[in-house]
């Protein structure tokens, strides 16, 4: 058979693995001449056919293996024997069972297949991936599921651009993998909804706690911060018992940007009435942010140890954000133990670059933000809470209590 032979046959056709194992065969039966005949063992080709080939390779491989078998019978005259007809039978009854293998597994692989589209469709809509810039900011992000076939899970992340800047979320539901997406999910479009209208980053936050408590089955709670960077450099965060931003400075100074005190994670109002902590600096151009969630800071060494994040500014500054995110990815993978019993936890980085005209009416870093940033908590009835349908709600008891008091 020449080249423009086997070009002419239909896709599918020919399967080389198993063509290559009907020759060994029939060399090692040349090899050891008349005397022994390993006729049967032709069924070898179509069952290597059938790992990676068609119904129609493994056909043609049987063919092709039994025509071998029913030539070298011939030359030493057992074709017509019982020997050689038994030979063949098991040749061909192989030949059918492998078809049949390899149709059923082509029609999992296509399943699997369309699966995998829908999935990565799914995932795409619910985390599609950051642009690279947004006004002033440039930006790289990096997410690594506890869940190794999936690129979503319980830690989220987004940005969303504002009139004069950008809103951004960093954020853990309780919990690891597949099983915190939903309220994940809940989460992220509660901010996409409510980040680029609402006058006050506060008010995403109690729109993002109301998508929470919305969820009655869903018995977790959720750190986040919240963040506004503006075109002219102003930093605000709010931090909701979530690890804080890492600022570093355009000349490599690292600084922690702490917010004092730190205020409860959503899903735990009914705890205590506690406002989210709150700070604010002003970012020259050049200054990076490292957002993050605990999925990096505790990632623990053979020793125990969490990862020394405050020690490895250096793979921060100097190089691409997506090189930078990509050496401490590398950085990490270094620090934790491979034979650590604690199933991986989700980890999201979001890391951003300050890229415009600073303004000065800022210090360069503040925990106490004066009145006129600390703006009022909208009234129950602005938020919403005179229609909706959760019961004994405590956030809806905690606005209400501050009323009276003029917030």
């Amino acid at each position: 058979m020449t080249m423009r032979h086997l070009k002419s046959l239909p896709r599918g056709a020919v399967d080389c693995g198993g063509i290559c194992a009907v020759l060994a065969v029939a060399l090692a039966d040349v090899a050891t001449g008349d005397e022994a005949r390993f006729l049967p063992a032709y069924a070898i080709g179509p069952a290597v056919s059938t790992r990676r080939g068609t119904p129609l390779a493994v056909i043609a491989t049987g063919t092709i293996a039994a025509l071998v078998a029913a030539l070298l019978a011939l030359s030493d005259g057992t074709l017509a024997t019982r020997r050689g007809l038994s030979a063949l039978t098991v040749i061909v009854l192989f030949t059918g069972f492998a078809a049949a293998a390899a149709k059923h597994r082509r029609r999992q692989e296509t399943r699997l297949a369309a699966t995998r589209r829908v999935a990565h469709a799914a995932q795409h809509a619910i985390a599609p991936p950051l642009p690279a810039a947004h006004g002033p900011v440039r930006m790289a992000s990096s997410y690594a599921s506890a869940d190794p076939h999936a690129r979503i899970g319980g830690d989220l992340c987004e940005v969303v651009p504002i009139k004069d800047g950008v809103r951004i979320l960093i954020g853990d539901v309780q919990g690891k993998g597949l099983g915190t997406v939903a309220l994940s999910t809940a989460l992220l479009s509660a901010f996409r909804e409510s980040a680029p209208s609402e006058t006050h980053l506060e008010t995403v936050g109690l729109r993002m706690s109301c998508a929470l408590l919305r969820r009655p089955d869903e018995e977790r709670f959720a750190t986040l911060a919240l963040a506004e960077l503006t075109s002219q450099g102003h930093l605000t965060a709010l931090n909701y018992g979530h690890p804080s931003p890492h600022v570093i400075n355009a000349d490599g100074a690292p600084l922690w940007a702490d917010a004092a005190p730190s205020g409860l994670p959503l899903g735990l109002a009914a705890l205590a009435d506690s406002e989210p902590g709150r700070h604010s600096t002003t970012l020259r151009a050049g200054d990076r942010v490292l957002f993050h969630t605990d999925g990096l800071t505790e990632a623990r060494d053979q020793d125990g140890h969490f990862y020394p994040l405050d020690e490895r500014t250096a793979t921060l500054r100097d190089a691409p954000l997506e090189t930078c995110l990509e050496r401490l990815r590398a950085d990490i993978r270094f620090h934790t133990a491979p034979d650590l019993q604690d199933a991986p936890d989700d980890s999201a980085l979001l890391l951003i670059e300050f890229d415009g005209a600073p303004a000065d009416s800022l210090p360069l870093l503040s925990s106490h933000p004066a009145p006129d940033l600390a703006p009022a908590s909208p009234s129950a009835e602005e938020l919403g809470c005179t229609v909706c349908a959760v019961t004994a709600c405590p956030l809806r008891t905690t606005l209400e209590g501050r009323r009276p008091n003029g917030r």
